[in-house]
């Protein structure tokens, strides 16, 4: 599964060692803003030996586009062509052009464009709605992945809005038929906390849950900033390992155990349990090899996917900091996959179990 790093290793540091160090944390795709593109390529043939992809991000792109994607579209490390963070509706015409340029040189890769969130100020993409900005956007550059951002967890609560964001990317990218990438938040600042590994598996497993095919997590380098209080990325300021680059290693640990899963399914059913998010769908029914559920203690998502082999059903503990506990009658072909991979009888489990905040269970069929 792609696992992006936004602002991977800086150009100043652009070395074999720091690039071995991001991919031990999980990382496959760095993203890094080069000032030039001989920086770009030192990079590129760094990410190469390490079999990690680095995004094409450098002024060159910009202005002598054609030039640029020529020298850079059969790297073997190429990750795709940054375009840009967050468009308002009027520069979506530039973005096109700028697209079509690029990939009528190389069709091969993807051009990465990131929207904003439901929480942006409307008048970000006003005069139209957020859903309308996101079909219009969709409807005016035909992308090849959708991406956006959203943080949901502030001053130690959830986004109420969150999910809502989540239903209206899902269902734009179903409708244009292509995936969509989201973010976690990993480089704490003003009202964002350090996270640690449950707020991180909140994030991570809610996307997955609504069919993401790629993480991203802002940031894996701790940017500095006059605007914001940047600190306590996975990489802090002075380039020492954080505990957040544990948390972040085995997260992406846990993804890459379940990618197969998540990337071969498709997402045909999300219910929430408990309390329920804004524009979203209460749960009312279960699998055919679900007999009962009950959950205690808290809020849950419920994810159904499927792909052309296995039905799967997964269970999340939606909550920052409270377990709920899990009672879950099946049929006798059900199993569940575990974290490191094996595959155990459901009927093993005979008693109610617990979910950790933001951890989740997955059940196949």
């Amino acid at each position: 599964m792609p696992i992006i790093a936004w602002m991977g290793v800086p150009q100043n540091h652009t070395n074999i060692v720091r690039f071995q160090e991001m991919k031990d944390a999980g990382i496959t795709i760095s993203m890094s803003n080069y000032t030039n593109s001989d920086s770009l390529q030192k990079a590129l043939d760094i990410a190469y030996q390490l079999n990690l992809k680095v995004m094409i991000r450098c002024p060159e792109l910009y202005n002598n586009t054609e030039k640029t994607v020529l020298r850079f579209k059969d790297h073997p490390a190429n990750g795709g062509y940054f375009l840009l963070d967050e468009p308002i509706t009027s520069e979506f015409p530039k973005l096109k052009e700028l697209l079509q340029k690029i990939e009528a040189i190389d069709s091969t890769h993807f051009c990465y464009i990131n929207l904003f969130p439901n929480v942006a100020m409307p008048e970000l993409y006003s005069p139209i709605d957020y859903r309308n900005y996101v079909a219009l956007f969709l409807n005016k550059i035909p992308v090849k992945i959708l991406s956006f951002d959203h943080y949901p967890i502030v001053n130690g609560f959830i986004r109420v809005n969150w999910y809502q964001n989540l239903e209206i990317i899902q269902s734009e990218a179903d409708k244009a038929g292509i995936h969509f990438w989201a973010f976690a938040l990993t480089t704490a600042h003003d009202y964002y906390p350090i996270p640690d590994l449950a707020q991180l598996r909140l994030q991570v497993y809610s996307n997955l849950a609504y069919g993401a095919k790629g993480i991203q997590y802002f940031t894996y380098w701790t940017p500095t900033s006059n605007r914001w209080d940047f600190h306590k990325g996975p990489i802090d300021v002075d380039g020492s390992k954080t505990i957040v680059y544990d948390y972040l290693q085995q997260m992406n640990n846990e993804i890459q155990n379940y990618s197969l899963i998540f990337l071969t399914s498709k997402t045909i059913k999300v219910s929430h349990f408990g309390e329920i998010p804004l524009e979203t769908k209460e749960l009312t029914s279960l699998p055919y090899f679900v007999k009962s559920i009950k959950i205690k203690g808290g809020n849950a998502l419920l994810s159904e996917m499927k792909n052309e082999m296995n039905y799967f059903f997964m269970i999340q503990n939606t909550n920052l900091n409270k377990e709920i506990g899990i009672d879950i009658q099946t049929d006798l072909q059900t199993k569940i996959v575990l974290k490191n991979g094996y595959i155990i009888p459901a009927n093993l489990i005979k008693e109610e179990f617990k979910l950790t905040p933001g951890d989740m269970v997955i059940f196949m069929r």
